[in-house]
């Protein structure tokens, strides 16, 4: 948009988080640093989860590894949670709570008892149903001020930031998101 500032693009609800992180504040070079700006974008998105009308029976963590123990059946504990960056004690604790609320299924083959494998039950599966509006890729806080084709764009460079490869199949982008 000509002569507005790229702030002044975005909603006003989006300036008026920019507008309050900046007050009299001074970033210099962090404004840079990709780090910083993956976490300030995260802690925007988590402050809309928390404003949401929505209850939610997940948090963002837990539904991340939820949707990934669907999409992976049988998918080791360990590997989960090095993959996400998390402590095997952690991980522990969660996949109890997970198991207690009747979510998951932990499987111990006979052969080698040090692998846990997880599965996840019918009831996790309409935990992640009732949540998918608030914690999917099409949720209204994920793309912020940026119009589709920047957050597919964004989306792109983080996965390759990440190292995490595009699924080569014919599903479509929400599909792909979710």
């Amino acid at each position: 948009m000509l002569g507005q500032t790229e702030e002044s693009a975005l909603p006003a609800n989006t300036r008026r988080s920019m507008e309050n992180l900046e007050d009299g504040l001074n970033f210099g070079g962090l404004r840079h640093n990709t780090g910083f700006l993956l976490r300030i974008a995260w802690l925007q998105v988590r402050e809309a989860l928390d404003q949401s009308e929505h209850a939610v029976c997940l948090s963002a963590a837990e539904y991340t590894i939820l949707q990934v123990i669907a999409r992976t059946p049988g998918v080791q504990q360990g590997l989960l949670a090095r993959a996400l960056y998390i402590k095997p004690a952690a991980m522990t604790r969660l996949i109890r709570g997970f198991e207690d609320r009747g979510l998951v299924m932990r499987t111990i083959p006979p052969k080698n008892r040090r692998i846990v494998k997880l599965s996840i039950l019918p009831a996790g599966l309409v935990a992640l149903d009732s949540t998918r509006a608030q914690y999917g890729a099409n949720a209204p806080h994920e793309r912020g001020g940026l119009t589709p084709k920047e957050q597919q764009d964004l989306n792109h460079l983080l996965r390759k930031y990440c190292g995490i490869a595009p699924i080569q199949d014919t599903c479509t982008d929400t599909q792909r998101q979710t």
